[in-house]
């Protein structure tokens, strides 16, 4: 049987949607897979390009917002340090601050991984450590007195990227 009898087997004259008399191409309605419902490989791509585009821009999103509670927490933490200095500072009168303490001190705060943070004296080079600077001027009976905390240290940079500053006077 060669090919043009299997055709006519199949395909009635009147079956046909112009009665036999035009070609037989998809564009002249004879076209198996018209009723057939699906999706073509073009269309099931694009959608995976979108949804993959909607993905990476939810995450990249949460890594984002992720960072920024890292950051806000640290400028926290420095808050509360510089604080606890400065009202370390203020209990004492104004003529007794520049004799209770040295005109800059300088320590180091180290978290780790425990609740209660070192105190150190001398730079131990670890990251994610803050640096507290206390400064005091006497000017007669007026104490100022300024505390700087820096943090976000990252030892192969060797510097503070941020910085809270406080400060206070005190007087008669």
């Amino acid at each position: 049987m060669n090919k043009i009898n299997v055709f006519q087997k199949y395909v009635r004259k009147e079956n046909l949607p112009d009665g036999g008399c035009g070609s037989l191409h998809p564009g002249n309605g004879f076209d198996r897979n018209k009723d057939k419902a699906g999706f073509s490989l073009i269309e099931v791509l694009f959608s995976i390009a979108i949804l993959s585009f909607v993905i990476v821009s939810i995450l990249s999103a949460f890594a984002q917002r992720m960072q920024t509670d890292r950051n806000t927490g640290f400028k926290n933490v420095a808050i509360i340090l510089a604080e606890a200095k400065l009202e370390e500072y203020i209990k004492f009168p104004s003529t007794q601050i520049s004799m209770a303490f040295p005109a800059t001190a300088v320590d180091y705060i180290v978290y780790k991984g425990g609740k209660r943070p070192e105190i150190l004296q001398s730079d131990p080079g670890l990251n994610k450590q803050f640096r507290r600077t206390a400064q005091v001027t006497q000017d007669g009976n007026l104490a100022r007195i300024r505390v700087v905390v820096e943090y976000g240290y990252v030892a192969r940079d060797s510097h503070y990227p941020f910085r809270v500053v406080l400060s206070s006077q005190r007087g008669l």
